[in-house]
């Protein structure tokens, strides 16, 4: 399985390592404009490799751990660039702008709208925990 997470801090990064921890023959490909969240998600092996949305068209998941405000402007381009039978998750804290933003668009069947409900004080990979999911 190949799973693409946009935004590989405390959320997306918790989401890999539970990912790998229950699928540990899936691809986890890191995608964030924070060039050192990358390597650091690299060296505590988050993530197998860095990408961009390039990836996202063979991603069978995009998990989408990125803040509200840039997510609505950034979802119709991740829509855009998936393949037909990928999945799109997000961790968006509220929906009703998410949601509004691409309820035209011809891939809105590919996305789900998540929230992870959990968090912590910390930010960044290093934050990253396994459990986060399934707690």
């Amino acid at each position: 399985m190949k799973v693409v997470i946009i935004g590989v801090g405390l959320i997306g990064g918790s989401f890999a390592k539970d990912v790998k921890k229950l699928h540990p023959e899936s691809e986890i490909i890191g995608v964030d404009k924070n060039e050192s969240h990358l390597d650091k998600a690299m060296e505590l092996h988050v993530i197998d490799k860095k990408g961009g949305y390039s990836d996202l068209e063979t991603a069978d998941m995009v998990f989408v751990g990125i803040p509200v405000n840039v997510l609505v402007s950034e979802l119709p381009k991740i829509l855009d660039a998936v393949g037909d039978e990928t999945v799109v998750m997000d961790a968006g804290s509220t929906k009703r702008l998410i949601c509004e933003q691409v309820e035209n668009h011809p891939k809105r069947r590919n996305f789900m709208a998540c929230h992870p409900i959990a968090g912590t004080e910390f930010s960044g990979p290093t934050a990253a925990f396994e459990g986060l999911s399934t707690t």
